[in-house]
């Protein structure tokens, strides 16, 4: 888990997907994080196959046939151009198939240690018929994805800093795992690194959510790295209403850099009406949103940013 924690907060192996009409933010934000770590890029477009191709083993990537593949070459070979000028490693890879199904093989297959891809923001019929890749990825990759959503402003990619990073957490048991990323990832680059988490107070009188801002404020402190060494004291951020209104809300009005959420699967039907927390915070959300699946997570994501905290006087003496 350590080695895990390492990959995921300084990736040494990045892969971008595109389907080549996302415009210049998913390239931005991509080179920026490329740069931060000093990490080689794999630029990836998966192209569909005929029925021929559908049939084969679904083991390692499928490539495509050198007709199929030359006009997507010479568009990644613009685009790999663009990256390397900026000093960051990258290699063009085309594959045959579904993306959803051959991004994850190539994953294993180059042991990459971060996705980064744009979002589509598709909803209701659209969802069913086309399906959204980022939000199939999200659910099935055990590496991060990192969605740049369509208010990311491509401006912010310029910096090439993260000052700034905001996790949204609960109290689940991977709740210390992501903390630990987000506080290894603010500590390798000097970040302000801030905690957040939306109380659910429905039914609660006023005393009583009083005790409850103040034993998970305290539960959130205590969920950062003894070890730690921030340069920024962590600031810990309790707040009630909509979690996903009051997530990407900090996401934008912080200027955040950052904004890192667990993604367990979410339920069919959130799924198809768009309305999980982690899609609506990508939508909304001004930055980059990195997403980290908990192994063996299920459920709709709700929990990953809310949590019932048990209200027991005793407990905030």
């Amino acid at each position: 888990m350590q080695s895990a924690i390492v990959r995921w907060s300084n990736p040494q192996v990045i892969l971008v997907a595109t389907n080549l009409l996302e415009g210049n933010s998913l390239k931005l934000h991509a080179i920026n994080q490329a740069r931060l770590s000093r990490a080689k890029v794999l630029l990836v477009h998966v192209v569909p196959l005929s029925n021929s191709g559908a049939d084969l083993p679904n083991r390692t990537p499928a490539v495509p046939s050198r007709n199929q593949a030359q006009d997507v070459l010479s568009k990644l070979d613009e685009m790999v151009d663009e990256f390397q000028r900026e000093g960051i490693k990258c290699e063009p890879v085309v594959l045959g198939g579904l993306p959803e199904q051959q991004i994850p093989l190539l994953v294993k297959y180059r042991s990459v240690d971060r996705v980064i891809i744009a979002n589509r923001n598709l909803s209701g019929v659209s969802r069913l018929v086309e399906g959204s890749v980022s939000e199939e990825l999200i659910a099935s990759l055990e590496v991060p994805v990192c969605v740049i959503g369509r208010r990311a402003h491509p401006g912010e990619a310029h910096r090439a800093l993260l000052r700034r990073i905001l996790i949204a957490t609960s109290f689940e048991p991977s709740s210390a795992l992501l903390v630990e990323v987000a506080s290894t990832m603010a500590e390798l680059n000097d970040s302000q690194l801030t905690l957040l988490h939306v109380l659910d107070t429905a039914g609660m009188s006023e005393q009583h959510k009083e005790w409850a801002r103040f034993a998970v404020t305290k539960r959130l402190r205590g969920l950062i790295p003894a070890g730690a060494r921030h340069k920024q004291q962590p600031v810990c951020l309790v707040q009630e209403g909509d979690p996903a209104t009051v997530i990407a809300s900090n996401s934008c009005s912080m200027s955040q850099d950052l904004l890192i959420l667990g993604s367990p699967y979410p339920s069919m039907l959130s799924w198809l009406l768009g309305s999980s927390i982690v899609h609506r915070v990508i939508v909304e959300s001004q930055c980059p949103v990195l997403t980290i699946r908990p192994h063996g997570s299920t459920g709709d994501s709700v929990n990953t940013a809310t949590a019932k905290v048990p209200i027991d006087q005793h407990e905030y003496a």
